[in-house]
């Protein structure tokens, strides 16, 4: 079976990862690198741009020395570095969002995009834009930042960050797609579906599907 390296910058991207793995392709070998200096430097301002392309150019170089046949970058805020440092490196090398937009754009032209840390959303949309343009073709999009979810997660409340969120999917207008814009966010997929009846698509299970197909699984 395929061995996937994923890396991480914050922990809990790991579980929801691991979850759509476990649920979508289990016979896949998967390994965890996790630096969380990344997402503590970046948010600090400690580490410029340039720096953090060094270090996940690192990462990824390393990921691959380990056997890693294809890798997966989980950092939604690392996106541009990541293009960088898979150049070159000779195996597949995902980016958080790529098969989140593709697979957004394969259901509609109208989105809803929720995050739990401000930067994220923009980001996502971005993404969103920028593949649209590359493929001649409009959409409609509304962010929202689900207040206090992430602080949530990141102080051991796990299901009030996983209600926050399901509220927040259920009270955005129908769309074609809800994007849940951060790998920690996957966890509160199926309650968001049961409460809000909306389809719902997350990264990691986007991904997790991406990687299988280009493996002919």
């Amino acid at each position: 079976m395929p061995r996937i390296g994923l890396v991480h910058a914050l922990r809990d991207s790991m579980p929801p990862v691991d979850a759509a793995f476990a649920a979508l392709w289990p016979e896949a070998l998967t390994t965890h690198l996790f630096d969380s200096s990344l997402y503590v430097d970046r948010s600090r301002g400690t580490a410029g741009p340039s720096e953090i392309d060094r270090r996940i150019a690192e990462l990824l170089r390393y990921c691959a020395s380990t056997g890693a046949e294809a890798i997966l970058f989980t950092g939604s805020f690392f996106g541009a570095a990541v293009e960088k440092g898979r150049q070159g490196l000779g195996v597949p090398v995902l980016t958080s969002y790529e098969a989140l937009v593709e697979a957004a754009f394969s259901m509609g032209r109208r989105f809803a995009v929720l995050s739990t840390a401000r930067d994220s959303a923009p980001l996502l949309t971005a993404d969103l834009a920028r593949y649209a343009k590359a493929n001649g073709l409009t959409f409609e999009v509304e962010e929202r930042v689900v207040e206090g979810a992430i602080d949530a997660l990141l102080g051991g409340d796990a299901a009030g960050h996983d209600a926050a969120i399901a509220d927040a999917v259920a009270a955005m207008p129908q769309c074609d797609a809800v994007l849940l814009a951060q790998f920690s966010m996957g966890r509160a997929k199926d309650l968001a579906v049961e409460r809000s009846g909306k389809r719902v698509l997350t990264a990691p299970e986007m991904a997790v599907l991406k990687l299988k197909q280009m493996f002919g699984r």
